[in-house]
């Protein structure tokens, strides 16, 4: 049998191994911590139990995907529901406003509170949801490495509609030149921040992201986001995957350009296939020292980073929901 050797139990980490376990490898997961899951983890203090990293849910039949690859039903391993709400908004007039999960309901609630007319609504939800059609086969589904992703019918036609993608101009210009309202604006800006961007820079293409949310929902995992990364562990146990706690991986061992094992704390092991679940900056600076890293990719401009607080509190809020944010009044001031 075929060995496979994957770098990092985080959530990508115990896909991967899954996913390399059904094509018929040998799976060993080597992991520096004592528990799997990455940044995908929970801890307990004082009485409560915090959920870290992630804390927003949209998409789950990407997870329930793993499962059925091996035909099993995922609710024995997964549960899950939908919010009513998708997230609440606050500003420092004392205003607030609600997203509710139900995007007729939203569009009637969004137009009273801000001022805007429903149409106008409409067609900008209607605008991200062409959006999301026309990439999420090519970006999400398929690899960005195959010819054959570029060469596909679904990318030649959004070659064709390239226009209508915004890639031009900014995620605040296109939300400015939709909506009046600052606020609404604002709320919108901030889908930027998703993958670590800033509205003011980052293309109107990810206009597209808000339509994950408001059109297929947000969910909640039963037991906590964590549970997510539990479920696939678990999975993967019962799939004869190997598991290396408390084994940081040093090297990749290379030989004629190509992954042949990795140099652990502990000893050597040897596969005929490598994935690494760590950040690309560290794979290449620190696992792979030998090997020339790709220097336009690594000296790209970092993304903004968060800085975020556990907070244990007596009682609960009734304003509040799983999904909160807070704007300041120097929103552009937050990219500087």
């Amino acid at each position: 049998m075929p060995k496979a050797i994957v770098i990092g139990s985080g959530i990508a980490g115990l896909a991967s191994a899954l996913r390399i376990r059904k094509l018929g490898y040998e799976v060993d997961v080597f992991e520096k911590n004592s528990y799997p899951g990455g940044k995908l983890h929970a801890i307990s203090q004082d009485g409560y139990r915090f959920d870290l990293g992630p804390s927003l849910f949209t998409m789950p039949q990407f997870v329930e995907e793993i499962f059925q690859l091996y035909k099993l039903d995922p609710a024995l391993y997964f549960q899950y529901s939908r919010k009513d709400t998708v997230c609440n908004y606050f500003w420092t007039d004392g205003s607030r406003f609600s997203v509710n999960a139900d995007q007729d309901l939203f569009v009637k609630e969004a137009a009273d509170f801000f001022g805007e007319s429903q149409t106008n609504i409409k067609a900008y939800l209607r605008r991200n949801r062409k959006k999301y059609e026309l990439t999420a086969g090519i970006f999400l589904e398929n690899s960005l490495h195959k010819l054959k992703t570029y060469l596909s019918a679904e990318t030649i036609k959004a070659m064709l509609q390239l226009h209508s993608l915004d890639l031009m101009q900014s995620l605040n210009d296109v939300n400015k030149k939709n909506f009046r309202n600052p606020k609404l604006v604002q709320l919108f800006n901030r889908y930027a921040t998703y993958n670590g961007s800033s509205p003011y820079q980052t293309p109107g293409i990810m206009s597209l992201i808000p339509h994950l949310e408001m059109h297929y929902g947000t969910f909640i995992p039963k037991g906590g986001m964590h549970r997510i990364s539990m479920s696939l562990f678990e999975l993967a146990e019962d799939q004869g995957i190997c598991f290396h706690f408390n084994e940081k991986v040093d090297e990749i061992v290379l030989e004629d350009g190509k992954a042949k094992g990795v140099t652990t704390s502990k000893t050597n092991y040897s596969a005929d296939i490598v994935v690494s679940n760590m950040d690309i900056y560290p794979t290449y600076k620190r696992l792979l020292p030998e090997l020339k890293p790709p220097t336009k990719t690594l000296q790209q401009e970092r993304s903004s980073s968060a800085l975020i607080f556990y907070w244990g509190i007596k009682g609960t809020f009734k304003d509040l929901d799983l999904h909160n944010i807070f704007f300041s009044d120097d929103y552009e001031g937050e990219f500087k």
